[in-house]
């Protein structure tokens, strides 16, 4: 899990043309108790504003960091669009659901068998029920990787071989109560498929710091051109990659 950069966002896309409408719409089922899931049209999915999402993404889960197929990446509301699980009567975020600011790009094992509509604070008197409020307030505990760094919270442990026996596995462990809720209870960051593919890749990275100790002044340039495309943002789990090669003193 990475901090996410973007540029600026597209402009034309039926996200701007028709968002104003659209909130008008269920802004008044809303106002009424009535607005359902149902109700929004997922004009987040237009072919343009998902490109977007994707591609500054390079092609990654905001959450997990693997690479996705487009068609199998999910447009992600991070604060929750209709409902909020164990949050009494709370509306859902609707008022954010065609924000750019609210959008992200995420695996379906992450969004949908993980997160669902989960959106946890550390203090429930300050989440926002209406647009009015300021969410500026709360103090979400999922982190979000286009506002922070999760690589501060998050950390890795190479040992997770132990709590599966004949598996090698990275397991991801939070350095905080932030870090540990994030990568244990909402998203897939140690679903087993995960860890299974960090693992795939520790022994590759392993391979690099093996091959540039012993290898001469041509091969380690090499290696290191090899660990400069490993921690890039471009590459599946290069959050992990920063980890690995950082407590070995590659960078």
């Amino acid at each position: 899990m990475i901090k996410i950069e973007r540029g600026k966002t597209p402009r034309g896309t039926a996200l701007d043309k028709k968002r104003k409408g659209e909130l008008s719409a269920i802004r008044k089922l809303a106002e009424s108790g009535n607005l359902k899931s149902r109700h929004f049209k997922n004009i987040w999915s237009d072919p343009n504003v998902k490109k977007f999402l994707y591609e500054s993404q390079h092609g990654k889960c905001c959450y997990c960091e693997r690479k996705r197929d487009k068609r199998e990446a999910d447009v992600e509301h991070f604060r929750p669009k209709a409902e909020v699980d164990g949050a009494e009567n709370h509306p859902g975020y609707w008022w954010l659901a065609y924000s750019w600011e609210n959008l992200l790009i995420a695996c379906k094992t992450c969004n949908q068998e993980y997160k669902k509509s989960e959106f946890p604070l550390k203090d429930e008197s300050k989440r926002a029920y209406t647009e009015k409020s300021d969410i500026d307030k709360e103090e979400p505990i999922m982190i979000n990787p286009l506002k922070e760094d999760p690589e501060l919270l998050i950390d890795y442990d190479f040992s997770a071989e132990a709590e599966f026996p004949g598996k090698f596995m990275v397991k991801a462990v939070g350095k905080c109560i932030r870090g540990k809720k994030t990568v244990d209870d909402l998203t897939g960051i140690n679903d087993e498929n995960v860890m299974l593919r960090r693992g795939d890749k520790l022994e590759y990275y392993e391979m690099c710091v093996d091959l540039r100790n012993a290898g001469n002044g041509k091969l380690r340039s090499s290696i290191d051109k090899r660990v400069q495309d490993c921690i890039s943002s471009r590459s599946e789990f290069s959050g992990f990659a920063r980890f690995y090669f950082r407590k070995k003193g590659f960078i």
